[in-house]
């Protein structure tokens, strides 16, 4: 098994260490061993969404994947099973919901019993009912993100087409209710997609989702994004801009449910596609020319395509 490949351009390595300043910094590794395996994974597991958000890509799809076939998502775990000392988290969905795919307990399960350390998901909880609640606490789910995006009705349907507000709260409560009752460790996260609309109500927000949390649970916000300049016409707060490489290219690797690998999890479209597990393995794509020529244009502050003008990785002030 050859080794990683360590992408640089310059001419020594005390130049090419300054570079690598920024990734290992933020990610608490070095370069060379970050290069060895994927970190974190996001597989979507369903291409579909029960909701239409303003700032989401779904209208804009190319794909209609549906859903990952289970032999797939074996290959898949089987292979980070085997890299369960390298990767932190797994989390399952990309770019759909996944709760509309009604193996995902199985598949959570899955990954735990290949010893995964940390099973996600994120979820826009309007299906999280009595049946699948009790199925991913049952399977070992570790995190789970419900996004919500506003405590007042009218602004959160306004936000999340398609979607009640009522059973949303309702959902996420007995949620919280049956993890508590059943003295499971999954992780609640509680997150708003903060824009104009809402932006006023952070402070409230928390302070109402820490009177129902866990102290070992999060409340947490995401400033809407543009999706590396692909999502146009909407308003947002201004964000800085920051020119330092992009820590994805170090560390995330996500897998569409026919199998694609694209550049990172902004390419919703798999315009610079990296590859297919299908036919690849996970390790073989990641140390791949196609991933470290990205890695070593951001590394000599060469952005090109959706990675120029991208936010989506720029950390909070």
């Amino acid at each position: 098994m050859r080794s990683a490949q360590v992408p640089m351009m310059m001419q020594t390595m005390t130049e090419v260490k300054n570079l690598w300043f920024p990734i290992e910094q933020r990610l608490k590794e070095p370069v060379p061993a970050l290069l060895e395996f994927p970190r974190y994974f996001e597989i979507e597991t369903v291409n579909a969404c029960n909701a239409r958000c303003p700032m989401c890509t779904i209208d804009d799809w190319d794909r209609r994947d549906g859903l990952m076939k289970m032999d797939l998502f074996e290959k898949i775990a089987n292979e980070i099973g085997e890299h369960t000392q390298e990767v932190t988290r797994v989390h399952l969905y990309r770019d759909g919901e996944p709760l509309l795919d009604k193996t995902l307990a199985t598949k959570v399960a899955m990954l735990k019993g290949r010893g995964v350390k940390r099973v996600g998901i994120s979820t826009n909880v309007a299906l999280l009912d009595e049946e699948r609640a009790e199925g991913l606490l049952m399977a070992g789910l570790d995190e789970i993100i419900l996004s919500i995006d506003s405590l007042r009705a009218g602004v959160y349907e306004a936000i999340r087409k398609n979607l009640h507000f009522d059973q949303v709260m309702y959902n996420a409560h007995n949620f919280i209710t049956k993890r508590n009752a059943g003295k499971y460790n999954t992780q609640v996260w509680v997150r708003m997609i903060r824009q104009k609309s809402n932006y006023d109500e952070w402070e409230h927000y928390q302070r109402y989702w820490k009177s129902c949390l866990k102290e070992t649970d999060r409340i947490d916000y995401r400033d809407l994004h543009h999706w590396g300049g692909q999502l146009i016409g909407f308003d947002r707060e201004p964000r800085r801009s920051d020119t330092k490489p992009c820590v994805a290219l170090w560390s995330l690797m996500v897998i569409f449910a026919n199998g694609d690998v694209p550049r990172c999890n902004v390419d919703y479209n798999n315009k610079h596609p990296v590859g297919n597990v299908k036919n690849s393995t996970i390790r073989e794509l990641w140390q791949g020319e196609i991933q470290n020529t990205v890695r070593r244009d951001h590394l000599e502050g060469i952005r090109t395509s959706i990675c120029n003008g991208c936010d989506v990785w720029t950390e909070k002030r």
